[in-house]
Formats: C-alpha cells, sequence, structure tokens
C-alpha cells in the first residue's frame, strides 16, 4: 500500500511547527553568569545557589537559556564582565559609572544597609554626620550610597570582603563597617563569631535596590532585560516569598 505523500505547503508548515517547538531546545544559546559570594543571597550550600541566585537563574532557564554560572572576586566579575567574558551579572547595585557598561533590570529586591559596629561602644548612628571621625570598614569597588562614599569627615579603611570588615572592627583597626543586615548577620553566624560582640544600628542608612546587569555589548542584552523584567512583574514576587522561606530569611528580607 501506498504512503500518501503530504503537500508541500503541509509538509512545511509541519516543519515549522517541529522546529518551533524544539528549536529552542537544540539551539539555546549558553549565558555566562556570574556573582562574587555573597550569602544568602550568593552562596555555594545544600539549600542551593542562594535567593538572588536562584530567582535569576530559573528566570533564564524559563526563558530557554543555558546557564553557566561562576563565583567569582568581585572586582574581577566587573573586570571580565566588562570586556566581554562573562554575560550576565545575578545582583549589582547602580551607579553612573557602571550604567556605562551595563543594562539593568528592574529592581527585584532592596537591601536595608545597617551600620555595625562593636556591641560595647557606645556609638549609634542616626545621620551621616554621626560617622565624623570613625573608621569605616568599606569593601572595595562596591557600590555604597553615595551620601556615604562622600561623606568627606569618615575615615575610610579599606577591605576585601565583608569578613574582613567584620575582623578590622572586633580588632578595633575599625570602628564600623556597612552592610546590608541580613547578609552582615548571616555572615557572623557562618564564621561562628557572637552576634552580642556587633551592635546594628535602628536607623539604616539608606534601602538600596537591587538588579541584575547585561553587559551592554551582549547582541541581546536588551531582550534579556525585558524578559527578567518581565518575570519579575508576574512571577518576581511569589518565587521571592518561596525563596525567602528555603533559605530561612522570609521574615527578614525586604522586597520591592
Amino acid at each position: 500500500m501506498k504512503q500518501k505523500r503530504l503537500p508541500l505547503p503541509a509538509l512545511a508548515t509541519l516543519m515549522l511547527c517541529f522546529s518551533t517547538e524544539f528549536g529552542s531546545v537544540a539551539t539555546a544559546e549558553t549565558l555566562r553568569v556570574a556573582q562574587t559570594e555573597w550569602p544568602p543571597f550568593i552562596m555555594d550550600s545544600p539549600l542551593g545557589g542562594g535567593v538572588a541566585h536562584d530567582i535569576i537563574v530559573d528566570a533564564l532557564i524559563d526563558a530557554g537559556y543555558q546557564v553557566q554560572f561562576d563565583q567569582k572576586p568581585w572586582s574581577r566579575i566587573l573586570k571580565e564582565t566588562i570586556h566581554g567574558k562573562n554575560d550576565v551579572i545575578v545582583a549589582m547595585w547602580k551607579t553612573e559609572e557602571r550604567e556605562r557598561h551595563f543594562l539593568y533590570t528592574d529592581a527585584y529586591m532592596n537591601n536595608q544597609m545597617a551600620v555595625v559596629s562593636r556591641s560595647r561602644s557606645d556609638f549609634e548612628y542616626t545621620a551621616i554626620e554621626s560617622l565624623k571621625g570613625k573608621k569605616v570598614a568599606l569593601i572595595h569597588r562596591y557600590a555604597y550610597t553615595p551620601k556615604l562614599l562622600d561623606y568627606p569627615d569618615m575615615i575610610p579603611v579599606n577591605s576585601i570582603d565583608l569578613p574582613n570588615s567584620l575582623r578590622l572592627v572586633l580588632t578595633e583597626r575599625a570602628d564600623l563597617l556597612v552592610s546590608d543586615e541580613i547578609v552582615a548577620r548571616w555572615t557572623i553566624q557562618q564564621m561562628k563569631l557572637d552576634i552580642n560582640q556587633f551592635k546594628f544600628s535602628e536607623t539604616y542608612i539608606d534601602s538600596t535596590p537591587l538588579y541584575a546587569g547585561v553587559r551592554r555589548d551582549h547582541p541581546q542584552a536588551q531582550s534579556i532585560v525585558s524578559m527578567l523584567n518581565e518575570y519579575f512583574r508576574t512571577q518576581g514576587e511569589a518565587q521571592l516569598e518561596l525563596l525567602k522561606e528555603k533559605y530561612g530569611v522570609s521574615t527578614q528580607t525586604p522586597s520591592q
């Protein structure tokens, strides 16, 4: 019995449907995604990659991309991404300088920036002028709020990362540090330090929006940003709540 041949238009339509359904898997682009360790937002743990890591990587995979993720030192990430070795940075604060090199998504979270001192000190942050004459541990190339970086009457103390900043405060080489409160509390716990050695000021320096960044010269930069923004708009809030619960920060982490 002869098989009936499909007319050419019908065959073309069938092939188009097949390629549309399966082509994205076969030709999915791999995005090189990077971030420095920043628990509980970015980390390598039995629970997973952290709150910020999971929401961005899940969104990219949901859109059909393959993801190659690497943790690297922050200054290296910025330099490498500007030179095309990475495509997406999971979590960034916005600065005018960075906007020359990156397209930013909408903010998907806020970081409450706390001032941390030794508990035995009598310091309490109330306004930027509170920092006059104080030695403040600042992590190299972090995008702190301009009102902090531009305040001329404090004494900046260079730090390589948050654990180093905590040690600088404990050893009195710095009086204070500035960090997202959740990150600082998490890091103190992971370092097995006594939380009672530290004092968190009741007033925050600011609430800093958190973004993902895509290098401007990536051929799909605008499409990636638009896709992430749509994901934040339609699924972001619910997904954040699930991730906060998963990582045990559901009653603390602020979201936008």
